[in-house]
């Protein structure tokens, strides 16, 4: 798997800007029509720079702490990741901008780079999704 990321990245150019949003508004409607059903959803998502949609993003992540899921983030390059940082309830549950609280932390964010410079990316990578 690494092996392939490795040959594969130098081909693909990442660019931003960075919207989180429209992809976790769609990932919240895949989830929804599971309701009732005993199925545990996880999203993950790579990126290489800030978010441009915070606001929306945080909403919608508010939303989905309700629900049967996890996002995982992962930081390819060597981008500024500190707006992830922030999304990854470790400090303290994420708050949207009207105020309403994450019922839960659902977010885990690994930098790719320092993941492998230590040789633990499953094990981030797996970090917040319950057992």
């Amino acid at each position: 798997m690494i092996s392939t990321y490795r040959n594969t990245l130098p081909q693909i150019g990442l660019g931003g800007p960075t919207y989180f949003a429209p992809l976790l508004s769609q990932f919240k409607q895949y989830v929804q029509g599971f309701a009732g059903r005993p199925v545990y959803q996880i999203l993950l998502l790579l990126t290489d720079g800030a978010i441009h949609d915070m606001p929306a993003t945080k909403t919608l992540l508010v939303d989905l702490s309700s629900m049967p899921c996890s996002v995982v983030i992962i930081g390819v390059g060597n981008a500024d990741f500190s707006s992830m940082e922030e999304l990854d309830g470790d400090g303290g549950l994420l708050i949207s901008k009207r105020g309403r609280v994450a019922a839960r932390d659902l977010v885990q964010f690994v930098e790719f780079n320092e993941a492998m410079k230590r040789g633990d990316l499953a094990e981030q990578v797996l970090r917040e999704v319950p057992g």
